[in-house]
């Protein structure tokens, strides 16, 4: 009897001792209140062995998910999970009908999961899998297992984009060339709503393609783009074309109209996303220097010119097999017959080539030429904009690509800013900014330094800064002094040969 008692002493102090252990491991693991959400980054079909269809899903952890991973993992412990949730065309989601979704471990060994296969056959969920019949759509979400004081619950995620695979998924007619190209566009997320469904052989309108630039400029930078209040339009309150105007990568067709359903050429496709890439990266080099005329050059618009050649030198639009631009129509016969015009499809693969393109023209900024070896060469930060009354009351004489001109993020119109008092062919705009002299003088030495008799000049106590260029005919210059602040100046005339 002794025996058992001592026994039974041993097996409760063993006992206790892994209670408490366990309970320690419990008290380390982190209490978590909100979890990012992933970002799924693609959809595929795959087929096994025996022939069967089956999906299997990628998506991205966010660095907060990484990092809390690698804190659980190191205690022994394994909360975080995932789980996938699905439906079939508009139907309603799995979740939604209280129906059990796939989920399982992120913890994949010492390595977090970023992928899942999801057999919906295997499962008895369905009969069969029919892309070209159905649309199937999917998102995944994070699950944290919380415990405290021997009490669990579960922390949930958002979900995160909603990816859609199968025929009609993301369109409705588009030429075999475009295809791998839409495919891609789809998976990387980069076809807006207002396109999804469409048809992508049509020509593509303003608004549509005021979108699609939106979302690229999203994907690229990871930011969320804000609409410019208050709406200068009168006939859209689209909030993608305001976020357009914001971001500079679209204007308007007057001072409070937009034209969201006309339809735009190769020249103008080219700009709006020439600008896109410029707020994407706005210190990559864009020079065009040296770059050959296309043999219809004449044709392109003095204000596309830029563009059109940058984003043939970067490999992002080619011309036909003669090397032309194929800008615009130019005669009644080519409008008729379309001449010049993009297409869904190819404007949404030329977001995919920028896309692709990103990196490089990012790794670009670190190759311009330093002028002054003893110059810290950061240029000010840019994305600032001409408030709406300043806009209004520019004279119609100015060039198309004025607005493309930067303005500091910091800038302030007030008593010292504006626009002064112009001739009938001049016009001088004026702001404030904290930022330093010399970063603004970069930001227009680097807007500037491919353009026909470009100058520079700095004055020797570093007070005044000097850029001045010719673009299209017209003389730029651009003075930043120490005046009460830091004072810019903008100023713009027909340019003359003296």
């Amino acid at each position: 009897m002794k025996r058992k008692s001592v026994a039974f002493i041993i097996i409760a102090v063993i006992m206790f001792t892994m209670m408490g252990s366990l309970s320690a491991f419990a008290d380390d693991r982190p209490v978590i209140t909100t979890l990012e959400a992933p970002q799924i980054i693609a959809v595929n079909v795959k087929t096994h062995v025996n022939g069967s269809p089956y999906f299997e899903i990628k998506w991205k952890n966010p660095q907060s998910i990484k990092e809390l991973f690698a804190v659980v993992d190191e205690i022994g412990e394994a909360p975080l999970e995932y789980l996938l949730d699905t439906k079939i065309g508009d139907g309603k989601w799995r979740s939604e009908m209280g129906e059990t979704i796939s989920g399982n471990s992120l913890h994949g060994g010492d390595m977090i999961m970023d992928f899942a296969d999801y057999d919906p056959i295997n499962s008895g969920e369905l009969d069969t899998i029919d892309i070209k019949a159905n649309v199937y759509r999917f998102r995944v979400q994070y699950a944290y297992l919380n415990s405290i004081d021997e009490e669990e619950y579960y922390t949930y995620s958002p979900f995160s984009n909603i990816v859609s695979i199968g025929a009609e998924a993301f369109y409705k007619e588009a030429s075999n060339w475009a295809k791998p190209e839409l495919q891609k566009a789809n998976d990387l997320g980069l076809i807006p709503d207002i396109l999804k469904g469409a048809d992508m052989t049509k020509p593509i309108t303003r608004e549509e393609f005021a979108e699609l630039a939106v979302v690229l400029y999203e994907r690229v930078t990871d930011k969320k783009s804000e609409p410019v209040s208050p709406n200068p339009f009168t006939d859209t309150a689209n909030p993608q074309i305001l976020k357009a105007y914001n971001l500079g990568i679209t204007s308007g067709t007057s001072q409070t109209t937009f034209s969201p359903k006309v339809l735009i050429n190769r020249e103008q496709c080219a700009a709006m996303l020439f600008r896109a890439i410029k707020a994407i990266h706005p210190q990559g080099d864009y020079s065009v220097v040296g770059v050959k005329d296309f043999p219809d050059q004449k044709h392109i618009s003095s204000w596309a010119v830029e563009a059109t050649k940058y984003m043939n030198k970067i490999g992002v639009i080619a011309g036909d097999a003669q090397g032309n631009f194929m800008p615009r129509a130019t005669t009644p016969a080519q409008e008729a017959a379309g001449y010049g015009m993009a297409t869904r499809e190819q404007a949404i693969a030329l977001s995919v080539r920028t896309h692709n393109k990103a990196p490089e023209i990012k790794a670009s900024s670190t190759n311009i030429s330093n002028p002054d070896s003893n110059s810290s060469r950061k240029a000010a930060d840019s994305g600032g904009r001409l408030p709406a009354d300043i806009i209004a009351g520019l004279p119609g004489w100015l060039p198309d690509w004025f607005l493309d001109i930067p303005i500091a993020a910091d800038a302030e119109f007030d008593a010292l800013g504006g626009i002064y008092p112009t001739s009938d062919d001049m016009i001088t705009i004026g702001y404030m900014s904290e930022q330093t002299l010399e970063a603004l003088y970069y930001l227009y030495y680097d807007f500037m330094k491919g353009l026909e008799d470009f100058f520079t000049y700095k004055q020797d106590d570093g007070k005044a800064y000097y850029v001045r260029g010719v673009k299209d005919g017209w003389e730029i210059d651009i003075s930043v002094a120490l005046s009460g602040g830091n004072l810019v100046g903008i100023q713009v005339k027909p340019h003359e040969d003296y």
